[in-house]
This record gives C-alpha cells, sequence and structure tokens, in this order.
C-alpha cells in the first residue's frame, strides 16, 4: 500500500517569525513573499476493501475480517468480485481476512492477512502465502475454540517472497513483477494480477504424516510444477510462450455470450441471443449423453433446450475458471479447457467444461471438446462406517476408508473403425523432464466386455477383467498398511512431480503400435493415508441415523440430513440396498441443491424389513474436484455388515 503523505507546515509564532526574518524581517516591512502552494494530505485509510478471485470471481462470496483482539466483521463481495467497506474504527492490527463462497461449483474458503487498513485481497495466493507462514491451515485462524494467531509480517514477507521466486516468469509475463499479492489493488477480468491466478493452479494441503503444510502450484499456461513447504522449495514454472495472450475473451464467451442467452425467459430468446453472439468455433463439437452429437450449427438449440430442461433458463453462468490450457502442441491455435455452472435460485448444473480455442487472427470461439477422445481422470475417496450398533461396543469403531484414482475413457474415438481398444498411463518422472518407464495402469476393452453393453451403452476401456471398473486402488484399511504406503507414495509424486499423466491410445487390446498420445491433468489428488481420519466428512446427523437403523420401508420416502461443511460441497445423496447403489439394488437417489444440509430421497425399491441391508451414500466435491462420499450402513445390528 502507498500512501501520498506531503510536508506538514508549522505555524507557531516563533518557528514564523524566523523564517520571516531571513526573507526580510519579521513584522513591518512593505515585503511580501506568497504562501507556498501545498497539495491536500489524503487522508488514512479506516477501511478494507478489495477482491476475491481465482481468476474467476468467488461467488457470493462473504468476506469477514477479525482484528488482533478477536473482533469480526464482514461485508458480501459483488458479482466482480471486490468487496469494501469494512471499517476498521476501534479494530486493532493485524488484519485476518475470511474469504467464503463457490469457486468451480464447490464451496470453499481462502484466507489473508494485512498490517493496516486500505487493500486487502483473498486469492490462492494469499492462502499460499499464509499457509507457509502459519505451517498449517490458515481456517484455524478463524476457529471457535483456540484460533490460530496470524503470523509476523516478518514471516510473511519471508515466504511471499519464496512464492514471488517460483512465480518470477508468470509474474513478468502478466507485467506485475514486484506487487504484492494482498495489498495490490486489482479487478477479476482476467489481466494483470487475475492472469496470474489464471496461470497457475495453486494447492495447499497438510502432511498427513507430519502435520505440516505445503502449497503445490503447477502451470496452466505454460509448464512447470512447484513444491514448496516451510523448509523446502522445489521446482519451477515457465510461462508458455504466447503466455502475454489477451484472455478477456474467455470471459467474454461466458458471460456476454452464454449467460447473456440463458438469463432468457424461454428457449427462443437464448437461441436468438447465443446465435447473434457469434461464439462457436467451425469446428465446435460436444457429446450430449453420450449419443447425441451437437455442431455449430444446432449448438445454440441444442444448449437452450438443455437449459429449458432443466429449469435454468433465466438464470446465469458462473465461476468460468480455467482447468488447463495447451499453448505448444499447434502453432497456429491455443485452446484451454474452462469449467463454470450454470445456476437459476436453487436450480444449478455444476462442474461443466468446455473448451475454448484462439485461433491465429481470430478471436476466442467455443471448440466444444478438447480432443475427439473422451477422457477423465480424476480421485475419489469415501469412509464406510456403521449406524446400527449399540453406543460403547467395540465393533462400533469399525470405519472403513478407500482412495482410488477414477479413469474413464472411452472406447468411441470417431476417426478408427476399431477404436480405442487399451490405454497406458504414466506418471511424471522424479525430476519433472518426462515419463515414468512402467505404466502407472493399464486398461483394455476385451470382446467379452463389448458382449455385455447395453442398448446405446458407449464402451470405456476397463482396468483388470472387471468390465467397466475404472478405479486404480491407493491403498485403504481393508488392503492394509503396506498398501496404503504404496499409495502415499504415488500421492507424494503427484504433489512433486506434477498432476499430469500422459494417456497412450491405442487400436489394439495387446496395445502394440504407434499410440495416440493425450496428456491430462488430474483432478483432485487424495489425501495421505493418516490424514483419512481426520478428512471433514460429510456428517450425517445423529437422528438420521437413528432413522436410518429403524426404517423398514414401510414409509415412501427417506429424510437424510447432515452437518454443514465448508470443505465439501454436496452433490447427491442416495439410498443404497443390498447389493449396491444401481438398478434395483438403489432405493432412491436425488441431487443436493447447493448450501442445503437437508434432502428427501423419494424410495422406488425398499427394505424387506429394518433388520435388512441399508446404506445412505452422501457424496460431494471438495474446491480440488475431489469426490467424497460418506457412507452409513445398518443391517439390524449383525456382527458384520460387509
Amino acid at each position: 500500500m502507498s500512501y501520498n503523505f506531503v510536508s506538514f507546515i508549522r505555524s507557531g509564532s516563533t518557528i514564523a517569525c524566523a523564517a520571516s526574518l531571513l526573507l526580510g524581517g519579521c513584522g513591518g516591512g512593505s515585503s511580501s513573499v506568497p504562501a507556498p502552494v501545498v497539495a491536500p494530505q489524503q487522508p488514512a485509510p479506516t477501511s478494507l476493501s478489495g477482491t476475491v478471485a481465482v481468476g474467476a470471481p468467488m461467488l457470493n462470496a462473504t468476506v469477514t475480517v477479525k482484528d488482533a483482539n478477536g473482533v469480526t466483521r464482514s461485508a458480501l463481495a459483488g458479482v466482480d468480485g471486490s468487496y469494501s467497506g469494512i471499517s476498521t474504527d476501534g479494530l486493532a492490527a493485524p488484519y485476518a481476512l475470511q474469504a467464503c463462497g463457490v469457486v468451480d461449483a464447490n464451496y470453499t474458503c481462502f484466507y489473508s492477512v494485512v498490517q493496516q487498513p486500505g487493500v486487502a485481497n483473498v486469492t490462492p495466493l494469499t492462502h499460499a502465502t499464509l499457509a507457509l507462514a502459519l505451517g498449517t491451515d490458515p481456517s484455524g485462524m478463524f476457529a471457535p475454540s483456540a484460533p490460530t494467531a496470524p503470523p509476523s509480517a516478518t514471516d510473511l514477507d519471508a515466504q511471499k517472497l519464496k512464492l514471488e521466486t517460483a512465480l518470477a516468469d508468470v509474474l513478468a509475463k502478466a507485467g506485475v513483477a514486484g506487487i504484492d499479492f494482498a495489498t495490490t489493488p486489482f479487478s477479476a477480468d482476467r489481466t494483470g494480477m487475475d492472469k496470474v491466478l489464471d496461470s497457475v493452479k495453486i494447492s495447499t494441503g497438510t502432511d498427513g504424516a507430519t502435520s505440516k503444510s505445503f502449497v503445490q502450484i503447477e502451470g496452466i499456461i505454460g509448464s512447470g510444477n512447484v513444491f514448496l513447504d516451510q523448509d523446502v522449495a522445489a521446482g519451477t514454472l515457465t510461462a508458455a510462450s504466447g503466455a502475454d495472450v489477451d484472455l478477456k475473451g474467455i470471459s467474454s464467451i461466458f458471460v456476454q455470450g452464454m449467460s447473456f442467452a440463458i438469463s432468457a425467459a424461454n428457449e427462443t430468446t437464448c437461441v436468438s441471443r447465443m446465435t447473434a453472439a457469434n461464439i462457436f468455433d467451425d469446428n465446435f463439437s460436444l457429446d450430449f449423453d453420450d449419443n447425441v452429437i451437437v455442431n455449430k450449427a444446432n449448438a445454440p438449440e441444442m444448449i437452450c433446450k438443455f437449459a429449458g430442461l432443466n429449469n435454468l433458463l433465466g438464470g446465469m453462468v458462473a465461476n468460468p475458471i480455467l482447468r488447463d490450457c495447451d499453448f505448444t502442441t499447434d502453432a497456429n491455435r491455443k485452446v484451454c479447457s474452462v469449467g463454470f455452472n450454470i445456476v437459476n435460485g436453487d436450480a444449478s448444473f455444476d462442474g461443466a467444461e468446455l473448451a475454448v480455442v484462439l485461433r491465429a487472427g481470430a478471436a476466442w470461439k467455443l471448440l466444444g471438446r478438447d480432443a475427439v477422445y473422451n477422457i477423465n481422470v480424476g480421485a475419489a475417496i469415501q469412509r464406510t462406517s456403521r449406524v446400527d450398533l449399540p453406543a460403547g461396543d467395540a465393533a462400533n469403531a469399525q470405519t472403513f476408508y478407500t482412495r482410488a484414482l477414477t479413469f474413464d475413457v472411452t472406447a468411441n474415438d470417431g476417426v478408427s473403425s476399431t477404436g480405442v481398444r487399451a490405454a497406458k498411463i504414466y506418471q511424471r518422472n522424479q525430476d519433472g523432464s518426462g515419463w515414468e518407464a512402467t505404466p502407472l495402469v493399464t486398461m483394455t476393452l476385451s470382446d467379452a466386455c463389448i458382449a455385455q453393453l447395453q442398448p446405446g451403452e458407449k464402451a470405456r476401456l476397463s482396468i483388470g477383467d472387471n468390465c467397466g471398473s475404472s478405479w486404480l486402488s491407493l491403498g485403504d484399511t481393508i488392503d492394509g498398511q503396506n498398501a496404503a504406503a504404496i499409495g502415499d507414495h504415488l500421492i507424494d509424486n503427484f504433489y512433486k512431480r506434477g498432476r499430469k499423466v500422459k494417456v497412450e491410445l491405442f487400436p489394439n487390446v495387446a496395445a502394440t503400435g504407434t499410440p495416440v498420445v493425450i496428456i491430462k491433468r488430474v483432478e483432485g489428488v487424495p489425501p495421505k493415508y493418516a490424514a483419512l481420519a481426520s478428512f471433514p466428512w460429510m456428517e450425517m446427523d445423529a437422528e438420521a441415523k437413528a432413522a436410518l437403523s429403524a426404517y423398514d420401508g414401510a414409509a415412501a420416502s427417506f429424510t437424510v440430513s447432515w452437518a454443514r461443511n465448508r470443505i465439501v460441497s454436496g452433490k447427491d445423496v442416495s439410498f443404497c440396498l443390498a447389493g449396491g447403489c444401481q438398478g434395483s439394488s438403489r432405493g432412491g437417489h436425488e441431487d443436493i441443491v447447493n448450501g442445503h444440509t437437508s434432502q428427501v430421497i423419494a424410495m422406488t425399491n425398499k427394505p424387506a424389513n429394518a433388520a435388512a441391508y441399508k446404506a445412505v451414500s452422501i457424496y460431494g466435491r471438495n474446491s480440488d474436484q475431489l469426490g467424497v462420499s460418506t457412507n452409513y450402513v445398518s443391517c439390524g445390528g449383525m456382527a458384520s455388515c460387509w
């Protein structure tokens, strides 16, 4: 923060007279000297204002300041991520800030600390600075009991310098070298500091074994991976060639184009607006429901029809955030994948993703799919526990944890007659310069699995012989400690080497010949094994647990309620019967309205009696797009439900 201080003019009689003597005497005489012109002094700020953004503005954000004495004040941020007017009168520095809202369709909180009133931004970079300076999760500063004290200004400056060094090339390409992450004003308009936030993916976490905070920064527009903790700084980031490209056109596609169209009251107006916006590339392509092909000609009609069927017309496109970019494969085009959600009151479509393209001499346009191959690489964790055993029963402590990477690779590539029949997926090597020699996992599509496909079902590659299997276990309580240690090692690699994987695709089950190579980024990384027990799972409340144990199928519906969770956003809830949560084994399934903490499930299949196997699965995602399932099981008090 800079202040425009000016000199004070002393007006005491002795000093004034002495000054006059130097100019010809004090009192009397005819000489006159004009008074110097002095600029008015700028008043010192008495409030906090700034921007809450991750590249895209944080949606529905509440900003709370907490002073050195624990006094708090709050304000709402606007749709552009800006907030203002949090008075610091009567507050004592330093000021800790918490900004909570929706980012990429998931509720999350970021933190910051400033030493004086004025500009106080809250971004993933201010959060990362705090995580390193504190050595622990910054949310502890706002803990209801025994809150963590903010770090000293000296500690903050030391960790900020470490981050600036890692980001030097990215900051320079964005034209903001030397700025302060927390106190330099910026707008969430994909320029300057906001462009830096677009250019990198910043993740923070706590090592399960050491409880030490770490920060990972990956290149989104560019390359490289940086891993930092209080003691270690490893890796570098390099901005991609062409990283100085204007990104504002991406916002125009989603805000002035799609959002304006979807805000219409009917499909006809929506189609008219979307067509007039001219936001589709000539090669636009997209699959709806795996079997409806969308191209540039029918895209406005299909997207507006989708919005109408899902009660989204009259709403808005929110949080268009860059998930990954490729500026190097083709010199004549730059491609980025953009995540967003569509919101209309309680109705929402979360986790959507479309690719955008910038061709030489043209403006940014919607590309749809970034490749003809449909490949998604993610991660998931789940906790399963009993609700039907009496308190104090030793078996009541039985809780099982599972971690996995998830690979979804469809077989139809739209090009070859055989499609994709095998895939090999590789993790980065130790120095990040290439790829491991041994695949992380191999997937195939056998003739036997093709024969099992239902009409209209799209073929997908499988891990092992179990058709449709897409989970690679990272070790859990069933596998044992040795398997868990192997999983921990893979997780370490994703943080320290980078989250991108190389996918080699083959047209034959033997995986021979020259593969097609696709680079994908893993969405979400599971925690270390030791951190699973303390992970912020979605907790079903005591009343719902008791109801699950007693439910005998007589009622036509079942109500699930759970505690509010600031880390995991609920997406859907299922009632499961013996055999699983699909088909006739599913009792019912409902989506969760964003921010709600209860949901009534209309039961289509019911348990035979109260002692039958029953389970409720509450599924959500955190801001890192990690899938989180919390499962509660009842089977009439039997020794084992498993």
